[in-house]
């Protein structure tokens, strides 16, 4: 078995073994206002939050590592959460020869310190291809624009309930080429709502009913 093989059947065990548990978690019932109280401050179960970072990938084509950075916005429709995004590859900061546009489906699970989702969807890349002419004795560059398949999960730990720092396993399988990579992000979520005592003053100030 080849070292190549043996990197995809590890992130497929990784990422199968994850996305089963992550849905073998307890839907519950949506409900857009639910919401939840820590460390004094009132936040929304149901929230969007942003991931952005680096980490390095091994390449297929160029059986060899490259550096790779990515952002994605996750979001959700009720209780499904989607994922969007783009990463790019390359030998060096700055130098990138794989941009990735993704959108993927996916399930989370989140706890007041710790955040865990994961995510399958389809892939779009464009790959600069070096291409030799030895007619004219050139090397000119090519763009190929293969489809295929994203999968990611990610693991957070956050130090306040809306910011956090994780990593990321993900790849993108095309007939091209494919990545395998890990990346450490940073976290941020849309879930602050505003302070508990707040509410609590605004709600003693109410009037009473008859």
């Amino acid at each position: 078995m080849t070292p190549l093989h043996k990197i995809k059947i590890f992130f497929l065990c990784i990422l199968l073994f994850s996305i089963v548990s992550l849905y073998a978690q307890p839907k519950g019932d949506f409900d857009r206002k639910k919401e939840t109280t820590y460390d004094g401050k009132r936040y929304r179960v149901f929230n969007n939050y942003l991931t952005a970072g680096g980490g390095t990938c091994y390449n297929s084509y160029i059986q060899n590592t490259n550096l790779n950075i990515g952002i994605d916005f996750n979001y959700h429709i009720r209780q499904v959460y989607f994922q969007t995004g783009i990463f790019l590859a390359g030998p060096q900061f700055g130098n990138y020869s794989h941009l990735q546009l993704h959108t993927s489906v996916g399930k989370r699970f989140e706890l007041n310190t710790f955040n865990m989702a994961g995510y399958l969807g389809p892939s779009m890349s464009f790959i600069n291809r070096p291409l030799i002419d030895s007619v004219n004795n050139q090397i000119r560059s090519r763009t190929l624009q293969p489809f295929g398949f994203h999968a990611a999960v990610q693991f957070t730990f956050k130090f306040k309930y809306d910011v956090g720092i994780g990593v990321s396993l993900y790849s993108d399988i095309n007939k091209e080429q494919s990545v395998y990579g890990l990346r450490l992000e940073l976290y941020f979520s849309g879930a602050f709502l505003g302070d508990k005592k707040r509410k609590d003053m605004d709600n003693s100030a109410l009037p009473l009913s008859d």
